[in-house]
Order: structure tokens, then C-alpha cells, then sequence
């Protein structure tokens, strides 16, 4: 069977992108006049309800990866590589909601934190944490974006045959503009309907790859006979073995504690009943998206063979089995994906550097006026180079998103330990983090190395170790003050004592 070659389709393509991304540049510059305050722009003063916290959360964690390159990888595995992202999808929510999200939306309506690093030099004492985490915050983050953006030229390229480059620059201006405009405001409310699009795109395609493929008994006879590890554990290239796949429900569920943009999304909250709400609003739409839109890549198999570039897998469904108008306006569903997790990290991200380095390290007597209009320049800045990282392509989608959110992830260590171990100490934070960084990176890139992950994602042998350390340095230095440890233990009593 040959792969079938579909024409672009520039017209209907253009009509509704330009359409869907207007609506987008409107809702930014609605939430501009109602974002007058720090508060507004990085959090929305704490008074996001269920249905925006809900959708926000599971929008801005879901991204190009999940549509594109995710797809794309599950496309060459077979049935086992949808355990990539499916189980984790389940618990991404629910877990750092059990684990520190009741606690931040505590602490950031009683002492106003509006960023991970506001709670983190607060809790550890030291402003010094904010320019630490905010200078590997644009390390991370920047490659975490860039990956959203390159989707967007896969996306152009599809559809219209013109090179990548032009769908990076223009997505990119887009998010840029809103995001200068009504911050993290603008960010939650396009997030609401980025979700909904992405839900209906992850089912119309699925249902299409189903009627492609001739229906589930035949799609699954056709991958025995191309190749029967399609169909099991550990998938076609042995891709899957059982330390990997440990390791993904882990990395995707767990260590979404130590991502800025998810963390700071629960200072955004109302309370914690909305919070609990928004759970189960946020992670049916997480399961829902994934499972069908990784399961649609495992049956596009049948129909799509010999893929080159297989993040195109998803788009080359919705182009090959509609009408062009209409796959253009659910291919706007995977360019929602992209967009709702770049506007939120580049909200957090110009953030980083305009609050947690800037204000608090560099001029402290800046006032809050001018942060604002400085973080909408930060934010030009740091969007113009994603752009330039969209535009060079270093590695596919999914190399780079696995790679930035574990460079992120090692950061569960200090939160984990600062929100439950009284003795958690700045030194020890300092070190586990740097020390879990550099046996990330060496674990990832030096062959020699590679055998002691033990099967095991790098970023689980590298958060172990990290953990030993942050607990041997906080036994040998200096206990952090009274009043921190009030600060922070203590509030938490008094609510118990409340409910009781």
C-alpha cells in the first residue's frame, strides 16, 4: 500500500486560521482592560473558577507534543507506545493536586506568591533562589516553547506547502501579541477555548482514522500481518520495555509538580473547592484527548504507511478524510495545543526574569507599574527568540519536550522537601538541583553513562539522587529561621483546626 498524496489546500486553510487566531487576538485585548495589577497579569488576583482553572491547567499542560509529536512517535511504536503519555494524563492533575496543590492555593491568597519562585525564596529564605530558578527557567523553557512553534510549521507545510518557517513566525507573533496584552488572564481565557477545540479534534479524528483504516477489526488485522510487535508490549524497535513505560506514567504525572506554568496555575485558583472541581473537569478532558488522539496515530498505520516525518501523522488524517474547510477548522484544535502551552510558559517565563530576577534581585525599588510594562518587552524579546529556535528546528517535538520538562522537573525536590520537611535548608536546595541537573544531562547524552539509568527515563535515577542530597546537606547546615518555619507550617494548622 502507498501512502496517498494529498494536495495543499492554502485557501480554506488561511480562511479559518486567520479567522480562529483574530478571535484569539481579541480575547487578549479584552483581558488587557481588565488586567490592572501584577496580581491580574501573572495570576488573575486567585479568583479563576472551576471551568477556567479546569481546562487552563489540562490546555497549557497538553501541547504540539501531545498532537504532533506524541502521534508521531506512537505512530512507529504501535499500540505500546501509547502508554507515552495515557496514564500519565490521568494522574498530571490529580496528583500535585493532592500533593501541593490545597497547600499553594493556600499559601498564594495568604502571602500573594505569584510565581514558583516567589514560593520557593520565600520558603528557602533567600532571593537568590528566584535568579537560580529564572535563569533555568529560560534555559528550559524557551526549548519547551520552541517545540510548540515548530508544530505550527509542520501544520503549514501540510496544509499549504510553503515552508515551515512561515507557520513558525506566524504563530509566534500571534501568541507574542496577546500574551504582551492581557498576560496570564489573556493566557486562561483563550486556554478555555483552546481545550474545547482540542477535545473535538482528538475525537473527529479518531472516529476519521477509524472509518480510514476500515473499522477496528480490520485495522487490527492489518497491523498483524505489517508487523505483529504493533500490537503489544513493548511495541515495533522493543521501544516500550517495562522501566520505560514505569517511567513515563511517572514523568507525566509526578514531576508535572516542578513545571512553573502548571505550578503557578494553582495561585490562579479561587479556593481549594474549586480546585478539587477543576480536577475532575481537567483530567476527564486530559484522558479523553490523549488516549483518541494517540490511538487515532497507532490506526493511521494501516492507511498512512512509510511516514518520513511522522509528526505529520495527525494533520495528514484530518487533510486526507475531510472536507478542507472542515479539517482546516480542527487542525486549528492542534494549533490551540501549541498555543496554549506557549502563551502560559512565556506568561511565566518573561515573569522569571522581570520579577524573580529583575525586581528582586537587580532593582528592588522597581515598582509594580513599571514590572508590568517591562514584562510585556521581556515578553517580545523572549518570543522573538523561540521564533529563532522554531525556525532552526534542533531535534523533533517530542526530543525537545521530554527534554525541557525534565530539566524542569528536577525541581519537585526543593518543593517537596520545602513543603514538608521543616529542615529543608537553601544549601541543600541549591545542591540537589544542581547536582540532579548534571546527572540529567550526563545520564541523556553520554553513552558511557546511559546503562546506570537502568532502563529507567533519566530524570527518575537523576530526582533519587537529588532527593539523597538535598537530605544529607540539609542535616549539615544551618535549619532555616523560626519565622520561615511558622510561616509556612503554621498556616496549615490553623485551616485544619478550621475544618475540624
Amino acid at each position: 500500500m502507498e501512502t496517498l498524496v494529498v494536495q495543499p489546500a492554502p485557501i480554506p486553510f488561511y480562511t479559518v486560521l486567520i479567522f480562529y487566531l483574530g478571535i484569539m487576538a481579541f480575547i487578549g485585548w479584552y483581558a488587557s482592560r481588565g488586567t490592572n495589577s501584577l496580581s491580574d497579569y501573572f495570576v488573575l488576583s486567585g479568583k479563576a473558577g472551576v471551568i477556567v482553572s479546569g481546562i487552563a491547567y489540562f490546555a497549557t499542560q497538553f501541547s504540539m507534543g501531545t498532537f504532533l509529536g506524541v502521534p508521531g512517535t506512537v505512530y512507529n511504536v504501535g499500540y505500546a507506545g501509547m502508554a507515552v503519555s495515557v496514564p500519565g494524563a490521568v494522574f498530571c492533575m490529580i496528583l500535585p493536586a493532592i500533593l501541593v496543590g490545597k497547600r499553594l492555593v493556600k499559601l498564594g491568597h495568604e502571602y500573594k506568591f505569584l510565581t514558583m519562585a516567589d514560593y520557593l525564596s520565600d520558603r528557602y529564605g533567600s532571593n537568590k533562589m528566584s535568579s537560580f530558578l529564572g535563569v533555568l527557567m529560560l534555559v528550559f523553557l524557551v526549548p519547551m516553547m520552541g517545540a510548540q512553534i515548530i508544530g505550527a510549521g509542520v501544520i503549514v507545510n501540510v496544509f499549504t506547502g510553503l515552508p515551515e518557517w512561515v507557520g513558525v513566525v506566524g504563530m509566534g507573533t500571534v501568541v507574542i501579541l496577546y500574551c504582551m496584552t492581557g498576560g496570564m488572564k489573556g493566557a486562561m481565557l483563550t486556554d478555555v477555548i483552546q481545550g474545547g477545540l482540542m477535545i473535538a479534534t482528538a475525537i473527529v479524528t479518531f472516529i476519521l482514522s477509524v472509518k480510514m483504516g476500515g473499522g477496528f477489526e480490520n485495522i487490527n488485522q492489518s497491523l498483524m500481518k505489517m508487523n505483529e510487535a504493533f500490537l503489544s508490549f513493548p511495541g515495533n524497535t522493543n521501544y516500550m520495555p517495562w522501566q520505560f513505560y514505569v517511567s513515563q506514567i511517572i514523568l507525566w504525572s509526578f514531576f508535572t509538580i516542578g513545571q512553573p506554568h502548571l505550578f503557578t496555575k494553582f495561585f490562579a485558583m479561587k479556593n481549594h473547592k474549586v480546585m478539587f472541581k477543576a480536577i475532575l473537569l481537567g483530567t476527564a478532558g486530559m484522558w479523553l484527548s490523549a488516549t483518541l488522539i494517540e490511538w487515532s496515530a497507532v490506526n493511521a498505520i494501516t492507511f498512512i504507511p512509510g511516514l518520513k516525518n511522522t509528526d505529520q501523522v495527525i494533520p495528514l488524517i484530518l487533510q486526507q478524510g475531510m472536507n478542507p474547510f472542515l479539517a482546516s477548522v480542527f487542525i486549528a484544535g492542534i494549533v490551540a495545543a501549541g498555543m496554549s502551552t506557549i502563551d502560559g510558559v512565556l506568561v511565566i517565563t518573561s515573569g522569571a526574569f522581570t520579577r524573580d530576577i529583575y525586581q528582586k534581585i537587580i532593582n528592588k525599588k522597581a515598582s509594580d507599574e513599571s514590572i508590568m510594562k517591562l514584562s510585556k518587552i521581556v515578553t517580545l524579546i523572549i518570543g522573538l527568540v523561540v521564533i529563532a529556535f522554531g525556525i532552526l528546528k534542533p531535534g523533533t517535538i517530542f526530543e525537545i519536550n521530554l527534554f525541557a520538562f525534565a530539566g524542569m522537573g528536577i525541581f519537585v525536590v526543593p518543593v517537596m522537601f520545602g513543603m514538608y520537611w521543616k529542615k529543608a535548608t537553601l544549601s541543600a536546595a541549591f545542591a540537589s538541583v544542581v547536582t540532579g541537573i548534571i546527572v540529567l544531562i550526563s545520564l541523556t547524552s553520554i553513552p558511557a553513562l546511559k546503562p546506570f539509568a537502568f532502563g529507567f527515563h533519566p530524570l527518575l535515577p537523576a530526582a533519587v539522587v537529588a532527593a539523597v542530597v538535598m537530605g544529607i546537606v540539609s542535616l549539615f547546615t544551618k535549619t532555616p529561621s523560626e519565622a520561615i518555619i511558622k510561616k509556612h507550617f503554621s498556616i496549615f494548622k490553623k485551616v485544619n483546626k478550621q475544618e475540624v
